[in-house]
């Protein structure tokens, strides 16, 4: 495998022709899936995208294609990945077969969700602080037909294999927070978003006294989230998400009058694609390289991955 290289086009573009392909496919797949704050980034020699940590690794070998999920990943999946070699943090698609875009898309969702919430992993610490709302919240739960699953440390409570909801206290309020949060209805006004603008499905209850327990109206939100789940809710990944155009992009923009037309026709996915592509070049000499590159691309209309696309 090839080490001589700074960012994911320059190891895609070192490995051999028939390879690159597919690679450029998942590379596509998992752009669609991951949150807009994700970058891409070579780490342990690898192509790897980062959203709070790593999200995913691959890598091209002879025989197949690598992907790194992480073990929790590879254990949730587990039944769908008996067609593949596993192991605890790998798994190895033969080069022959396609991809499973699907199963793919929902292992980067599956860890997006759990790095959304590392920032917040800090409960534990102030168990003591909640005790009796910790015992609440146990005798609540027993009368639902929810089941318990140990997942990133914590107790969290499912229906179908789909999260529902958890809860833990924290220094100033203790959270109960439901995984399918913006898709309830919060009748009594009480749900917010631990990160506005980055926090997608996941809401948060939060109670400040023991006082502000109420157990029927806890009951009415897990109903409902159950209800979500059962008819499909999920959130739509967003595509084409804009990106602010700076340094030499811009200024060729500026100064090529048919160069800066031509690209406000193309969709805003391929004017992100090639925003990044330009960025992630360190050096100057480079992307000038890289700018020579896809000014014929850009007057011809066409995204900067358009041959790998079907």
């Amino acid at each position: 495998m090839h080490q001589d290289f700074q960012n994911i086009d320059e190891y895609i573009a070192l490995q051999d022709a028939a390879f690159q392909p597919k690679l450029q496919e998942l590379r596509q797949i998992i752009r669609e899936a991951a949150p807009p704050e994700t970058q891409e980034t070579i780490a342990y020699k690898m192509p790897t995208f980062r959203y709070n940590g790593n999200l995913i690794h691959f890598a091209q070998f002879k025989n197949h294609l690598g992907i790194y999920p992480a073990s929790e990943a590879i254990e949730k999946y587990e039944k769908e990945l008996l067609k593949y070699k596993t192991s605890k943090g790998a798994i190895q698609l033969p080069n022959n077969q396609s991809l499973d875009k699907k199963l793919i898309q929902d292992i980067v969702s599956f860890n997006a969700e759990i790095l959304a919430n590392k920032k917040d992993n800090r409960w534990g610490s102030y168990r003591e602080q909640w005790t009796e709302l910790y015992e609440n919240m146990k005798r609540l739960i027993e009368n639902t037909s929810l089941t318990k699953e140990l997942k990133w440390g914590m107790d969290i409570y499912t229906h179908q294999g789909k999260n529902v909801l958890s809860w833990g206290g924290f220094k100033h309020f203790f959270s109960i927070w439901f995984y399918k949060g913006v898709f309830l209805t919060d009748p009594y006004g009480v749900l917010v978003a631990a990160t506005e603008g980055k926090t997608k499905a996941l809401r948060q209850w939060r109670l400040t006294r023991l006082e502000d327990f109420d157990a029927n109206k806890i009951m009415e939100y897990i109903d409902e989230s159950i209800q979500a789940i059962k008819s499909g809710k999920e959130i739509v990944a967003e595509k084409g998400t804009s990106k602010q155009i700076t340094g030499i992009l811009k200024d060729e923009l500026q100064n090529n009058k048919e160069l800066n037309a031509a690209f406000e026709k193309l969709t805003p996915g391929r004017q992100k694609e090639y925003i990044i592509y330009i960025e992630e070049a360190k050096q100057e000499k480079t992307k000038r390289v890289r700018m020579e590159k896809i000014i014929p691309m850009i007057l011809s209309k066409k995204g900067l991955h358009d041959k790998y696309k079907h």
